[in-house]
């Protein structure tokens, strides 16, 4: 057999399929750890604030936030 049976190369794409799913902010610390990116770190921060402003504005709660600013 040579090294590029599809036998093998489907196996090992059904051992992912299955394997456990890592959720987006735990894969997001892993990138900005191996990749040492961890002057990415406050724009991430303030563009999760940001979206959570948005969605808070567009709610019963945004009378209270506008009087914030």
């Amino acid at each position: 057999m040579s090294e590029n049976d599809p036998q093998k190369a489907k196996n090992e794409f059904e051992q992912a399929g299955k394997s456990a799913e890592i959720g987006f902010f735990s894969e997001l610390i892993g990138f900005l750890k191996t990749n040492k990116r961890w002057w990415l770190t406050p724009i991430v921060i303030c563009l999760l604030l940001l979206g959570i402003l948005l969605v808070l504005g567009s709610t019963g709660a945004a009378p209270f936030i506008y009087s914030l600013f």
